[in-house]
């Protein structure tokens, strides 16, 4: 019995794993609906960013209305895994186009990037281009 029963655990621990999404062809797959260009400038002012990238960091910062904020990261992306506590300044802004372009002046390596934004059930991502095979990096927007 003790041996069908770790098999089970590693299965049931690996399948939240499996449901994840990476590119923009996973979040359509799932019904990810992109946000128009006035949808993000509603959603951006005062909003709460929780930003988790591809490399495993996870960003956080709080849009002004003015488009300015002060980030930070636990750098868990530039550091191979340890946590490197930093903080930035930085702005955002809304395209015509409907991308969330974000500038953060990290100590090390700045953020300079605009991002496509799609929705899927409570949470959102960003890709870079619209091609199905663009990486998607994990947001959430609170207010």
């Amino acid at each position: 019995m003790r041996t069908l029963t770790f098999p089970l655990l590693l299965l049931a621990l690996s399948a939240p794993a499996a449901a994840q999404v990476s590119t923009l062809g996973d979040v359509k797959m799932k019904g990810g609906v992109r946000l128009s260009a006035q949808e993000l400038r509603d959603l951006m002012p005062g909003a709460t960013v929780v930003s988790r990238t591809q490399a495993g960091s996870t960003r956080h910062w709080q849009n002004r209305p003015d488009g300015t904020f002060t980030a930070t990261s636990d750098g868990r992306g530039q550091s191979g895994g340890r946590n490197t506590y930093a903080s930035g300044e930085g702005t955002w802004r809304v395209t015509d186009e409907g991308r969330l372009c974000v500038t953060i002046a990290w100590p090390r390596s700045p953020d300079d990037w605009c991002r496509y934004m799609f929705k899927l059930d409570d949470r959102y991502y960003g890709v870079g281009t619209l091609s199905n095979e663009s990486t998607a990096s994990e947001f959430e927007f609170t207010k």
